[in-house]
């Protein structure tokens, strides 16, 4: 009987092969998800997930032509905006898409995508509205193509106050 012959009709090795192909699989696929979503304190930082075209189209089409200085954003060239704290009990940070500073008003932008986790999602919103109101200044949600529907009823359901710009 040939060698690879053989090795294919015993049990044992072609358990161990199987292990280890499914072992490879998981460790690849792992890998591929860690550089996708990065950690930060546990928790997933929305921007690190979301295309950095949206978020220079939102640069470009919202927050320049409207007038903002001092810009922060998830982008290549900008400083990346402050961490916000949900709150003094809890670890979980919120990072906005991009931050701007206009009559001494700061305000928000968001890219308003559709997401499985809506309760998180949910919750940054509502607290990057009152941070808004707050500072004097407004959260904008950036909605791309096809995730209209999705920000309106967000929008709709919860107690949000928040500008809606298509991008």
């Amino acid at each position: 009987m040939p060698f690879a012959v053989h090795i294919a009709t015993s049990p044992a090795l072609s358990y161990l092969g199987a292990f280890l192909y499914y072992y490879w699989l998981f460790r690849h696929y792992f890998n591929r998800l860690n550089h996708l979503f990065q950690m930060e304190n546990g928790i997933l930082t929305e921007a690190q997930q979301k295309d950095a075209e949206l978020i220079q189209l939102l640069l470009d089409k919202i927050v320049k032509k409207k007038g903002f200085e001092n810009i922060c954003a998830n982008a290549e060239g900008y400083e990346t905006p402050a961490k916000i704290r949900r709150g003094k009990d809890t670890e979980e940070y919120f990072i906005p898409d991009c931050t701007g500073e206009v009559n001494g008003r700061k305000s928000y932008f968001e890219l308003g995508m559709k997401t499985d986790d809506e309760r998180q999602l949910v919750t940054k919103w509502r607290l990057l509205s009152s941070l808004a109101s707050y500072k004097h200044g407004k959260l904008y949600l950036a909605v791309p193509r096809g995730h209209m529907a999705f920000t309106n009823r967000i929008l709709n359901d919860y107690p949000i106050q928040a500008e809606v710009v298509k991008l």
